[in-house]
């Protein structure tokens, strides 16, 4: 399995971060993205990155944090994503969910990592809450080149069809074990090809919800739902989904050696 969303830099985990990763890959998860969505976590990403070879990164501004970063910051972005092991531009997006940054703000950043992205070849990693029709209405009219994947999609079938129109992938986690029934209905009906996995880690754990942490050795929990809701075994699911997430960041995958770190 690969986790495509993942906050390992999350203080979070400051007391077991090794142990995390490895119950990950007890757990079957092979890879990961780490989301560095601010300023100040993109060196700590890169330091785990670094420590890990199979870690990817997707770096960007959330759009919680696009009210206090700097328009001097797009150059450091760029160089940013640059980087061998940055693999998508993001999250970004809109959220309205509660008060936040001005949505003059958002959206400027927003636009101005579609635009990053386009100019790198690289694909978007999607925020959205409480903002679905205004992300994608942004999104059908700039046309990201890559695509990209709707993170932590809890949606339905209408929402999961623009996004397979625009070339996004839908980013299924946590939330598909929560028994909402218009996502459910939305993964049983999406392209097969669409279809990735994530955990949010540490947020949106799956059910049953125990351990008030989410993780990336917890992603079975997700794989049970999604081959459940799709009628696969699960060696199915995980390789429908493994493959989709290589095409989807266009992972090396081919062997786990410093040959895809970016620092050998």
């Amino acid at each position: 399995m690969i986790d495509t969303h993942c906050h390992l830099c999350d203080k979070r985990f400051d007391k077991d971060r090794p142990q995390v990763l490895d119950r990950a890959r007890h757990a079957g998860v092979t890879h990961l993205v780490e989301i560095a969505y601010a300023p100040a976590i993109v060196p700590r990403a890169h330091d785990l990155a670094r420590a890990h070879p199979t870690l990817f990164l997707c770096v960007g501004v959330h759009p919680s944090e696009t009210a206090r970063v700097s328009e001097s910051y797009r150059a450091t972005l760029r160089d940013h994503a640059r980087h061998a092991r940055v693999v998508a531009i993001g999250e970004t997006g809109l959220d309205f969910y509660r008060a936040g940054p001005p949505r003059a703000d958002q959206e400027r950043w927003f636009r101005a990592q579609i635009a990053l992205a386009d100019e790198l070849g690289l694909p978007l990693v999607i925020h959205q809450r409480a903002a679905l029709e205004d992300t994608l209405a942004i999104l059908e009219e700039t046309r990201p080149a890559a695509g990209g994947v709707l993170h932590c999609f809890d949606d339905g079938p209408a929402a999961a069809e623009r996004a397979a129109r625009l070339g996004f992938w839908l980013g299924i986690g946590g939330c598909l074990t929560y028994g909402h029934a218009a996502l459910e209905e939305a993964v049983r009906e999406a392209p097969a090809d669409r279809l990735v996995l994530e955990t949010d880690s540490p947020y949106l754990e799956p059910e049953p919800r125990s351990l008030k942490r989410n993780e990336p050795g917890l992603l079975p929990r997700v794989l049970r739902q999604l081959s459940r809701l799709r009628g696969w075994g699960p060696a199915e699911a995980d390789r429908v989904t493994t493959a989709n997430a290589r095409a989807l960041f266009r992972l090396p995958l081919e062997d786990g050696s410093a040959a895809a770190s970016g620092w050998a």
